[in-house]
C-alpha cells in the first residue's frame, strides 16, 4: 500500500518525475534527482544565490528566508510548515539545483530562487505520472514523450 504524499519523504539519490509549474504536458515533464534532504532547522545556515526582485540581481540569502518569503507570496501552494527542504538536480530543466518545500496537500513544490521560473511539482509517489499516462492512453495520445524521458 502506497503512503499518502504527506507521509512520503523522497530518498536521496532517487529519480522522480518533475512537472514544470505542476503542468503535465510532455514539454513540462522532466526527470529529477534528490541530492540532499535538509532539516528546516538547518536552513538558516545555508546561503544560496537568490534573485532579489527589488535589486534585480543575485544576492546571498538563507533558505530559511527564501522559504518564508515563498510561503507568504505563494500561500495557495506552500504549507505553513515543512520539516525538511529538498535539494534536487534537474539539469534538463535548470542549471541550478532546485529547492522544494511541502505543499498544502502534502506534496513537494520547488521555490523560485535564481529566477521566477523554477517552480514545479515533484511526483514522489508516481501517482501524477501514472495518471498522465492513463489519460494519454485513454485519449489515444502517444506516451513516448513521457516514457522515454531521461535525466
Amino acid at each position: 500500500m502506497k503512503k499518502k504524499n504527506q507521509e512520503l519523504l523522497p530518498e536521496i539519490g532517487k529519480y522522480y518525475h518533475f512537472f514544470d509549474d505542476g503542468k503535465t504536458s510532455p514539454s513540462r515533464h522532466y526527470i529529477a534527482r534528490v541530492e540532499r534532504i535538509v532539516p528546516i532547522s538547518d536552513s538558516p545556515d545555508i546561503l544560496v544565490p537568490y534573485m532579489d526582485p527589488y535589486l534585480d540581481e543575485l544576492v546571498p540569502r538563507s533558505l530559511w528566508d527564501i522559504w518564508n518569503i515563498q510561503k507568504v507570496d505563494i500561500d495557495w501552494v506552500f504549507s505553513e510548515k515543512t520539516d525538511v527542504l529538498l535539494e534536487v538536480s534537474c539539469p534538463k530543466y535548470d542549471e541550478n539545483n532546485l529547492w522544494f518545500a511541502k505543499t498544502k496537500d502534502g506534496g513537494w513544490f520547488s521555490m523560485d530562487i535564481q529566477s521566477g521560473w523554477q517552480g514545479g511539482r515533484l511526483d514522489v509517489t508516481g501517482e501524477i505520472y501514472e495518471a498522465v499516462l492513463k489519460d494519454a492512453e485513454k485519449y489515444g495520445m502517444d506516451t513516448d514523450a513521457y516514457t522515454k524521458m531521461t535525466y
